[in-house]
């Protein structure tokens, strides 16, 4: 390309010259031409009139003799004069220079003429001039001038310039040689140095020849490839320390390309299934994962991440995770980490485990807890039954108030026993939220009305139903019910009110008695914490109550209450299907 580069500098330097010497050649050669035809216009003009006053009176006499002998003489004794004829004032011809019937007929049409002309002839170019005889009364004077010193100078002026241009020229093409050399070679070094260096030697240097600009380029050049390598080599850093990173994980990071190919795996990965450079992750995967449900096609159509809990024929569990990213070639890719979470679950499993163990211990408190207070309205109702035996439709009630008590215990211990086994609560049926308001307070009313407390409902019109667990949120509303009738002096106040806002059924019980202190407020839905006598609460209740509310996907939170006590509300989502219920206790 260089060597081209400077053949192409030569040909523009010789067509330079060669177009500037024949530029220079047509200005000489016209310069001349006018300069020279100006002087020959002058000498012949000079001539014309010497000869037009000598042949005044030879042409007055009309005496042909003396004329011919004058314009013959003239002709012979000038060697610039071609020829000289005398044209009369009738356009005749009177007499000329030439021998005796021989004067040419070319120049006949030039004895019309009146003014200066160029002739080209056999003798050569000429110059024809007219002068007036007499001012024109005895006629006109034609003679013709000889140009051929003209045309000689002007072609040896021509020679010398063209002489002169190939001496430049050759000088010219010389120096072009000579400064292309110290052009190219510069330029040269530095196109070696960046090929070098676009070919992944990154100490490639341009060597700097001198001080000029070229040398500046070789130098900023050089500065640049010094960034180059500083850029590498922070860049080989980072990418040594990110890989140093990831290699520590326990989760096995590969990047899959779009075309299913391995691009990158780190340490645990390679641990896991050896060797993943450039595999299909069809192979990486045959026995630990179905290809037929490959994520990799819906992450990169979708560009959105996926997770997935996968667990292996090996019998591994692994929490798997797909992103979509821009792969090292530029094209879309996947990341995949896949943490192995076998042990993670197991350990879970074995606490869960003891945790029920340790709860089992306290069963026989929760059933204390949880049956004494339908319990204490079974023997009230029993009492009131037996006070007035002979009113039949009275204990007829009582007795139905009873058995409803009983079967309320029984289903009381069924919860509980399911907690200790750790069984899963019911499924969600549709139930209608204000009968089971209702069905909550009628349970916790006897002890109510012991005490003197009034409950009052405050229950959103047409409440929708709602997909829950009925035993297990009856279980949570009769709990905060009678916790309130317990933190009610007597005579006091409970509320419990259903309504609905977005989407969320939002449950409450509040009570008109004294309230929970700040710094108890924040331990209410502790295990074993309550702010009753150890012969009244095991601190129980509440922490199990909000478990239930927790699995229907809700929350169990204690705000403040209208009526100056504490106010406990339970949100639960409208749920558009029924969901299974993990976790509840009660």
């Amino acid at each position: 390309m260089f060597g081209r580069l400077r053949n192409k500098i030569i040909f523009s330097f010789c067509v330079l010259m060669v177009g500037g010497g024949a530029l220079s050649t047509t200005l000489v050669s016209r310069t001349m031409s006018r300069t020279l035809g100006a002087a020959v216009d002058r000498s012949g003009s000079t001539l014309a009139e010497v000869l037009a006053d000598q042949l005044t009176e030879p042409l007055a006499y009309r005496d042909r003799l003396t004329t011919h002998r004058v314009l013959t003489g003239a002709r012979e004794s000038n060697a610039d004069l071609v020829y000289a004829f005398v044209v009369g004032p009738d356009g005749t011809i009177i007499d000329h220079s030439f021998p005796v019937d021989r004067f040419p007929a070319d120049l006949l049409p030039l004895a019309r003429t009146t003014g200066p002309r160029t002739v080209q002839t056999e003798d050569g170019t000429l110059r024809h001039l007219t002068f007036p005889i007499a001012r024109g009364v005895l006629g006109t004077l034609h003679v013709g001038v000889s140009m051929t010193w003209v045309d000689a100078a002007t072609a040896d002026a021509v020679s010398n310039v063209l002489v002169t241009t190939l001496i430049a020229m050759g000088a010219g093409i010389l120096g072009i040689l000579l400064l292309a050399h110290l052009i190219t070679r510069p330029v040269l070094a530095l196109r070696d140095a960046a090929d070098r260096l676009g070919r992944g030697d990154i100490g490639a240097e341009a060597p700097v020849m001198g001080s000029d600009e070229l040398a500046d380029l070789a130098r900023t050049f050089n500065r640049m490839a010094a960034q180059i390598r500083e850029r590498i080599a922070e860049s080989e850093a980072l990418r040594a320390y990110v890989e140093r990173v990831l290699d520590q994980m326990e989760s096995g990071i590969m990047v899959v390309s779009g075309s299913r190919r391995v691009e990158y795996a780190n340490r645990t990965a390679v641990r896991r299934h050896g060797p993943l450079e450039d595999v299909s992750c069809f192979e990486v995967m045959a026995g630990e994962r179905p290809c037929d449900h490959c994520p990799v096609p819906e992450v990169l159509d979708t560009g959105q991440v996926l997770h997935r809990t996968y667990r292996a024929a090996s019998g591994r569990t692994y929490e798997l995770k797909w992103v979509p990213i821009i792969g090292r070639n530029g094209q879309p890719a996947v990341v995949e980490r896949a943490l192995d979470v076998t042990e993670r679950l197991e350990v879970r499993e074995r606490l869960e485990r003891a945790q029920r163990l340790a709860v089992a211990g306290e069963i026989s408190a929760g059933i204390v807890h949880a049956v004494n207070n339908p319990l204490d309205g079974v023997r009230r109702a029993l009492d009131l039954a037996a006070d007035r035996p002979e009113d039949p439709e009275r204990v007829q009630r009582m007795l139905g108030l009873a058995k409803e008590g009983t079967d309320r215990i029984a289903g009381i211990t069924r919860t509980l026993l399911s907690f200790a086994r750790g069984d899963e609560a019911q499924d969600p049926v549709p139930v209608a939220v204000d009968a089971l308001a209702e069905a909550a307070v009628s349970l916790s009313r006897l002890k109510a009305d012991a005490r003197q407390v009034t409950i009052e409902t405050d229950l959103e019109p047409d409440l929708p139903e709602v997909w829950m667990d009925p035993q297990g949120m009856e279980e949570v509303l009769v709990n905060l019910v009678l916790n309130a009738v317990d933190a009610c002096p007597d005579g006091g106040k409970v509320r419990v009110s259903a309504h609905t806002r977005d989407e969320t059924l939002e449950i409450s019980v509040q009570d008109s008695g004294p309230g929970i202190p700040v710094e108890a407020a924040q331990a209410v839905f502790e295990p074993f914490f309550t702010t009753k006598d150890t012969a009244h609460g095991t601190g129980l209740g509440l922490p199990v109550a909000r478990r239930v509310v927790e699995a229907h996907g809700g929350e169990l939170v204690l705000e403040e209450a209208e009526l100056g006590g504490a106010r406990f509300v339970a949100r639960i989502p409208l749920r558009p299907a029924p969901q299974s219920l993990e976790g509840t206790l009660g």
